[in-house]
């Protein structure tokens, strides 16, 4: 839990609204980032786990098209890849695979 404090607090750095994964009654304030926890990568050897690392799925949200939000999350962390955009009731989503 502690690795994930430290990423929610670098993500508040980039942008002060950050939720992790939030209850459907969350009202969300825009521009945003809400990400949510994957399975672990996991690579074994020799019948062994010899590394484990957690994956999240973050999802910026914003009403501008040209946000550079993604742009500074790929900068700041190393393992991180743009999944897809879409748009979503005129809000511009952006989702991202971090390893963190």
């Amino acid at each position: 839990m502690v690795k994930r404090i430290e990423l929610h607090n670098k993500l508040k750095t980039i942008l002060p609204n950050v939720y992790f994964q939030p209850p459907s009654n969350v009202r969300l304030t825009y521009p945003c980032i809400v990400y949510h926890k994957r399975p672990p990568e996991v690579k074994m050897a020799n019948d062994t786990i010899y590394n484990r690392t957690q994956e999240y799925q973050l999802t910026i949200i914003d009403q501008n098209p040209d946000s550079d939000t993604a742009d500074r999350i790929l900068g700041m962390f190393t393992y991180c890849t743009i999944g897809s955009y879409s748009i979503v009731d005129n809000l511009n989503h952006t989702t991202l695979n971090l390893y963190y």
